[in-house]
């Protein structure tokens, strides 16, 4: 294990170089160096040469890491399910089980009063959390930061990126591992390689090139095969589901635009075509894991429509049932029929896409649900964040009406959540800024097979099916 967690560390470092200092902050710290060594230019230079050399920086952030890991040892342990947590007071038959334990938090002085509006895992790294910042209302609109986190590191990100606008999406590439894709408040999406010093990205979409005319909400990376490789899909809000290859270039293929529809069988006997020719705003999306042709894509209307790369003038089918926007929709990672949507009118709903109602509608606030995210380790179990400061996590095998844990933090509102790829965790930010790093206890870790993850599934639906008739 040990090996393993070294050579995870030698990835890491690879896929992360440090900023060198520019000529200018050289210049600047040899005549500090010169002050405090009398003026004498000779030792000053021997100095800043010491100062400035790799192995000197090296040394400096080895021993920085090994004082943080110090202070966080514990917790990092746990963080590893190295070290089991303590043990509560027995509870009552039928009682629900699940604690959330608060490990860390990932904030600095960078982060602090700005809204944290997207986060994503690294696929080759596991532990490298880059997080977005940025506001989503219009009035508070400013610059924005990409900041990169790590457990080497809880005090402080190993990578900053500054942006001119709000970052309202991000995601990293599923093969190119060291490209992540941003997409900003001003319509831009850009991607970065983070392998490189500089925090310009390498690629960014222009006005003559199809940029976006409002908000990119979503960005996802799509695996075309061995051949055509991935291509990147961003969602937003001027109505456009677009494709953007890296070929040459950034080059932009819509794969639909977004259109209102009626949502009552008696509106769309009518023949109002304006209305129904109307633009309608993308607000999020996702590709079906099992068949990466077809995705869903939730608006701003409420409505939900899944949708194909093959087609692009109309939609295969629409889901109604939510009176809000609808800020996330994922499909389930163990039944590729069904997902979870979640929005503004205070409901999260499961549904199948082969029917357009919703088979589950769950509440466990009266506000707005900003995020919703699937377990990678249970097929019944996702996590929630709401408006008035809950996160929570449900087990529908358990219960389809109350969360099975609940944990409140207001007066900060949690903006999203994400379970950790490779620990029994998971990463909540919110509107101060801080990224809450939770350890899982109590909740089914049982490790079941593919067939099993998908018969718990059915079985929650079934029982809930009984319980309605």
């Amino acid at each position: 294990r040990r090996r393993k967690e070294e050579g995870e560390k030698e990835e890491e470092e690879e896929l992360l170089t440090s900023s060198a200092p520019g000529k200018s902050a050289g210049i600047e710290g040899l005549n500090a160096v010169e002050m405090l060594v009398g003026g004498k230019p000779d030792v000053a230079k021997a100095v800043e040469s010491i100062l400035g050399s790799k192995k000197f920086k090296s040394a400096l952030t080895a021993m920085e890491r090994i004082v943080v890991q110090n202070i966080y040892h514990e917790n990092q342990l746990k963080y590893r399910d190295l070290l089991l947590p303590e043990l509560e007071p027995a509870k009552a038959p039928g009682a629900r089980g699940g604690r959330l334990e608060l490990l860390w938090s990932y904030e600095c002085d960078l982060s602090k009063g700005r809204n944290v509006s997207c986060m994503g895992w690294n696929k080759l790294q596991p532990d490298l959390l880059a997080v977005g910042y940025g506001e989503f209302e219009f009035t508070k609109q400013g610059d924005g930061l990409v900041l990169f986190w790590s457990l080497k590191n809880p005090d402080y990100p190993m990578k900053v990126y500054r942006t001119e606008c709000s970052v309202t999406s991000l995601a990293f590439a599923e093969r190119s591992v060291n490209l992540l894709a941003v997409g900003l408040y001003d319509g831009t999406v850009a991607v970065y390689d983070v392998r490189k010093a500089e925090d310009k990205p390498v690629l960014e979409s222009s006005y003559t090139g199809g940029k976006h005319s409002d908000c990119v909400w979503e960005v996802r990376w799509i695996d075309k095969g061995s051949e055509r490789g991935e291509a990147l899909v961003s969602v937003s809000s001027d109505g456009r589901v677009t494709q953007w290859s890296m070929s040459k270039g950034l080059e932009h293929t819509d794969l639909i635009k977004l259109k209102r529809v009626a949502t009552h069988k008696k509106a769309a006997n009518t023949k109002n075509e304006a209305f129904i020719s109307r633009m309608a705003s993308g607000m999020c999306a996702d590709f079906n894991h099992k068949d990466s042709s077809l995705y869903i894509v939730g608006t701003e209307e409420g409505t939900i429509h899944k949708c194909s790369v093959s087609y692009n003038e109309q939609y295969l089918e629409t889901y109604t049932g939510h009176s809000g926007p609808v800020y996330k929709v994922v499909w389930s990672p163990f039944l590729s029929s069904a997902f979870l949507s979640c929005s503004a009118d205070w409901a999260i709903k499961l549904w199948h896409q082969e029917q357009d109602q919703a088979m589950l509608t769950m509440q466990s606030s009266a506000d707005y649900v900003a995020d919703i995210e699937w377990s990678p380790w249970v097929s019944t179990v996702f996590a929630s964040v709401t408006g008035d400061g809950y996160v929570c996590i449900w087990d529908m095998s358990i219960s389809t009406l109350d969360p099975i844990v609940s944990e409140h933090i207001l007066p900060r509102k949690p903006s999203c959540i994400k379970f950790s790829p490779n620990s029994n965790v998971v990463v909540s930010g919110d509107n101060t800024g801080r990224v809450q790093v939770y350890r899982l206890s109590g909740i089914d870790d049982t490790q079941y097979t593919p067939e099993e993850q998908v018969a718990r599934l059915e079985k929650a639906l079934a029982a809930k099916d009984a319980q309605e008739g």
